[in-house]
């Protein structure tokens, strides 16, 4: 925990003594804020409750209080929020509520509560307004993957898809994108769930699925608002997926997600939503995945020998099947020095996190053993021969193979790069990849 939040952490601690619910909400709000967490979680248990938020990704338990202060602490969210009733204690709820931290920043939550067999939880999902959209050319992406992205962001119609789980970072991979290409000559229409963040030079319309103000209808009327690029923020229907390759067709450039666990595993997901190869072929121009890892805290970290981990032997074979020239062209682009290439794939070093700094917790990481995360990416790019093996009706498999020995650098080998570069370890890599055993 940073010190600036000690003294939160401390105000809440007392607002629990005094159960005290309006300073409760106020310092779990503020620490969850300035330690830069996605979502809290306040939750029951058997004999006691707790409350932890997830930081970077994973979940750190906060506090622990007592089961006799929980339901007043849902009912007064309930009540504060006036989208929930206080009396349901059923059924799950659902509220979008702002609010304002102790230390003045606006924020965005998105909230849900669930009866479980200890009584409800209670879930926030945090939007830190004060935060900005990074330009793109900050998220990670490196030599070939940035290349194919900035060609793709000059093509004026296609479909560009970004996929993988909640908390990926998509959201901010998207709104780059058009922050990238918002200039004044260019409509941009964008159709949310939430809009969770503003921004100059688009026109950003909330999805009211209540009244009838779906993706697909959305789309249907705003393709009568003349624009040039349009942002769908989730296909999950045949009709959204209709709508969207036709506006393609029709000569707009379209961005959306869709989740799946890799780029490959799209042409499933949409061939399920029953497109047309052909259609894919047509339409499709880039399909990027992408992961969130945790980036080691260089400032406790040591190198350490890596020969007997499985993981470390799995990770050489990535690059096994590329092409010997792309991969020299690949490490000297991404300013892979020669030691470090050495010590991992000879010498069998890497930096492993230690969290102590001469005996003592590291300042720096706080003994979390990691600092901050780094974007990892995986980009399908639809080229002509990708186009033609699907309307060859060519597996997954057969696709997915041709471009990785030829140019594609997926999330395995954008992430054994970066573990190579130092910036994070192989741990953290396997988290979240599939190990390829051959």
């Amino acid at each position: 925990m940073y010190k600036k939040t000690i003294q939160y952490k401390k105000a809440l601690e007392n607002a629990i003594m005094q159960s005290d619910v309006i300073k409760i909400f106020d310092n779990l709000l503020t620490i969850a804020v300035e330690e830069w967490a996605s979502d809290i979680h306040i939750e029951p248990l058997e004999n006691y409750c707790r409350i932890r938020i997830r930081v970077d990704g994973v979940l750190f338990e906060l506090i622990q209080y007592p089961k006799t202060l929980h339901e007043n602490i849902i009912s007064k969210f309930k009540i504060e929020s006036g989208q929930m009733r206080p009396d349901e204690k059923r059924l799950p709820q659902d509220a979008r509520v702002s609010n304002v931290t102790l230390t003045n920043k606006e924020i965005d939550m998105r909230a849900n509560t669930l009866p479980t067999v200890w009584w409800e939880k209670l879930v926030m999902r945090i939007v830190d307004k004060s935060k900005k959209i990074p330009p793109l050319s900050e998220l990670w992406l490196e030599w070939s993957n940035e290349k194919i992205i900035y060609k793709h962001l000059a093509f004026p119609n296609g479909i560009i898809l970004n996929t993988w789980p909640t908390g990926s970072g998509k959201t901010t991979t998207l709104y780059a994108c058009l922050d990238y290409i918002n200039k004044p000559e260019i409509n941009i229409i964008t159709y949310e769930d939430p809009v969770e963040n503003k921004m100059e030079g688009l026109n950003q319309a909330q999805v009211r699925s209540d009244i009838g103000f779906t993706f697909a209808n959305g789309l249907r009327w705003w393709l009568r608002q003349d624009p040039d690029i349009i942002m769908v923020w989730e296909i999950r229907d045949k009709e959204t997926l209709d709508m969207a390759m036709e506006s393609a067709m029709t000569g707009h450039l379209v961005f959306s997600t869709v989740h799946t666990n890799s780029a490959i595993e799209t042409i499933s997901r949409i061939l399920n939503l029953w497109a047309k190869p052909y259609m894919m072929a047509w339409t499709f121009n880039l399909v990027i995945a992408q992961r969130l890892a945790r980036k080691i805290c260089t400032h406790c970290a040591k190198e350490v020998d890596i020969k007997s981990d499985e993981k470390w032997t799995i990770a050489k074979k990535t690059f096994s099947n590329f092409d010997k020239e792309l991969l020299k062209k690949e490490i000297f682009s991404r300013w892979i020095t020669q030691e470090q290439w050495s010590k991992f794939i000879i010498e069998w070093k890497m930096l492993k996190w230690t969290g102590e700094v001469n005996g003592e917790k590291c300042p720096v990481c706080g003994g979390t053993w990691y600092k901050w995360r780094i974007g990892l990416f995986e980009l399908m790019d639809y080229t002509d021969d990708i186009k033609n093996m699907l309307i060859e009706w060519k597996s997954n498999m057969e696709i997915e193979q041709f471009a990785l020995k030829n140019w594609m650098i997926d999330l395995n080998r954008d992430w054994v790069f970066k573990v190579i570069k130092w910036m994070t370890d192989l741990d953290e890599i396997y988290r979240y990849v599939k190990m390829r055993h051959n």
